[in-house]
């Protein structure tokens, strides 16, 4: 009975110590389907508003994809507010989103729990006809040499957190005590933040694209609620 005990005792601080080391990998609670509910640039204005045409959701994959309307989130955040309210008029005729033509894109992140991660957003005109991409990159300044149908904008060391997760908060004490502890990510633009810009040649090879300074980024801090409904469905019941 005494040897039975002992070895209770130390299965179930195996067990325990396995839980406790079963943190949720930062690149699975990032899967989903994604709204955005806050934007915040560096100075502190909210400009959420801003953003939505009419809704900024994003589905993040296992495949390290992303799909979604966010178009003019990454438009902002490359080419800043200058001229923003000359931009956002042309939105709707370069991203056709009341009809699902979504933008796509790519994000990374290391194994295990990271705390920053690496997004690319492909921005290009979703919409049938009426507005093309190099409506808006002529608006911000872009000179027309530079002019390009499908951009590539990336970003690494962008910060991504889960504001509440408890602190040491495990995969077995989230899912057991906590059920919103993953529902709520939070990205973060900063000066450690770091900005590439390509496009593609003939055969798919990544080429610089100097039409845009890549320090002039905007910093800023975005914050997602987690959604169980499927992304085109959602998108259209916020129409």
């Amino acid at each position: 009975m005494k040897r039975f005990i002992i070895l209770s005792l130390i299965t179930a601080t195996i067990i325990l110590q396995g839980c406790k080391e079963e943190e949720t990998p930062t690149k699975l609670a990032m899967q989903g389907n994604w709204e955005l509910v806050s934007a915040v640039d560096a100075a502190g204005n909210d400009i959420t508003s801003q953003l939505a045409f009419p809704v900024t959701a994003i589905q993040l994959t296992d495949d390290n994809g992303m799909l979604g309307t966010q178009g003019p989130m990454f438009t902002r955040i490359v080419y800043g507010d200058s001229k923003w309210i000359e931009v956002s008029g042309k939105i709707k005729q370069v991203f056709d989103y009341a009809n699902l033509r979504l933008n796509t894109g790519e994000f990374f992140v290391g194994e295990n729990v990271q705390n920053t991660f690496t997004v690319e957003a492909k921005l290009q005109a979703t919409a049938a006809v009426g507005g093309v991409l190099s409506d808006i990159l002529q608006l911000v300044g872009v000179n027309s040499s530079y002019f390009q149908q499908v951009i590539y904008h990336k970003f690494t060391n962008v910060n991504v957190s889960f504001p509440n997760k408890s602190k040491n908060e495990t995969f077995f004490t989230a899912n057991q005590t906590n059920k919103d502890a993953y529902n709520t990510m939070v990205w973060e633009f900063t000066d450690n933040t770091q900005a590439f810009y390509n496009y593609k040649d003939a055969n798919g090879n990544s080429i610089v694209w100097n039409g845009f300074p890549v320090a002039n980024f905007q910093r800023g801090t975005y914050t997602f609620k987690k959604f169980t409904q499927g992304i085109n469905d959602f998108v259209k019941s916020k129409q």
